[in-house]
């Protein structure tokens, strides 16, 4: 009789806690207690953050040699809302989430699952929306007006934006600044109204993240074909990156090392804000991970540390110190990954793939040290 030699298990198989649960987006709320999974039909379900089995108490040293167990049993289950239209989500205060639906409703979400307060009740179907945890805005746009929230102030302002068109939107960190991206190019408002919004660019393809640095000077916006752009508030200058082979759906800012990353090549791309690359596309870049024939699919950069989390075609994730080729290889096959979130508190990586995989990685402290 031939024996069958077991594989040993992975750092996947070892930290990972997975569920079949096609998805589009995932979520982690503000104090890392749950997970939001928006599925692919609409419907939106949650994972519990609580591990009874973490890796901390499966870890055993010996010899200044840490080894780690297997889990013995399965996660939690996923917890099922009753939502089953949801179009974006976003988490916002009180460990709570804010969901889109597709006929145009912003509902908060608790973390009990159970839906709650409609937001903007009395305005017109909600197009885009997004929520600044740092400032306690939310803002929602419609077909003709921008519409603003601030949980300190408690009022609710408007901008006009009449004959303009945005897919997608985002709030700067300090709330003052909120930039729209869509087929009328990126275009800028202020909070305040003090300016009527601004066109700044226009686009050669449908835009597909929008993201500000932590300090409000810089805007990237990835495209679906065409590279980045990088916008300079500070002087209005833009770069075009366009050395991308793939469409940038994902990007990241890392505040540890003032860089900017980004999916969408054969290696992780990034670049450092410290020599921004306005002259030329290779200023200032970040060698980070190792280049392959597989492009990254999704990327997010650790929210304290130099780390970038890193998902390709072929199933493979990493995490690699940004600007260094050494990388982590956390999963190495599977489908392809199409959504990677950092936890706030960066313990947890949520990844979702194209085999309907969702997985929240936890990793123990002494890994990254």
């Amino acid at each position: 009789m031939n024996q069958q030699t077991v594989p040993n298990p992975g750092l996947f198989d070892l930290l990972a806690r997975q569920w079949q649960c096609p998805a589009i987006r995932l979520c982690f709320n503000d104090d890392d207690t749950m997970l939001a999974i928006m599925r692919a039909d609409g419907a939106v379900a949650m994972a519990r953050l609580a591990d009874n089995e973490p890796p901390e108490a499966r870890i055993k040293i010996d010899s200044a040699q840490m080894t780690i167990r297997p889990r013995q049993g399965r996660p939690a289950p996923l917890i099922r809302t009753r939502l089953k239209d949801g179009a974006a989500v976003s988490a916002c205060t009180e460990g709570d989430f804010l969901v889109l639906t597709a006929n145009g409703e912003l509902l908060r979400l608790s973390r009990a699952g159970e839906p709650g307060a409609r937001l903007f009740a009395d305005k017109a179907p909600i197009v885009a929306f997004d929520h600044n945890a740092s400032s306690g805005v939310t803002t929602a746009m419609t077909a003709d007006r921008l519409y603003l929230q601030s949980e300190r102030r408690g009022a609710v302002g408007e901008i006009g934006i009449e004959g303009l068109t945005a897919d997608i939107l985002s709030i700067s960190e300090d709330g003052n600044m909120i930039a729209l991206a869509g087929a009328d190019g990126l275009i800028i408002c202020r909070a305040d109204a003090s300016r009527r919004p601004e066109r700044l660019a226009t686009f050669p393809a449908r835009p597909l993240s929008l993201q500000w640095s932590f300090d409000g000077r810089w805007l990237a916006c990835g495209l679906e074909m065409g590279g980045l752009r990088l916008l300079d508030t500070a002087n209005g200058r833009m770069a075009n990156l366009v050395d991308f082979p793939g469409p940038v759906g994902m990007l990241g800012w890392s505040r540890a090392s003032n860089a900017l990353v980004a999916s969408g090549a054969f290696r992780i791309a990034g670049w450092s804000m410290d020599a921004p690359p306005f002259d030329a596309n290779a200023t200032g870049a970040l060698g980070t991970g190792r280049p392959g024939l597989d492009i990254v699919e999704a990327a997010a950069a650790h929210p304290a540390d130099r780390l970038v989390a890193a998902g390709y075609a072929n199933g493979r994730v990493v995490v690699a110190q940004i600007g260094s080729p050494q990388e982590l290889i956390v999963r190495h096959a599977g489908g392809a990954v199409h959504e990677l979130r950092w936890s706030n508190d960066g313990n947890h990586l949520a990844l979702a793939d194209s085999l309907g995989n969702v997985a929240v990685v936890t990793f123990p402290k002494q890994l990254f040290k």
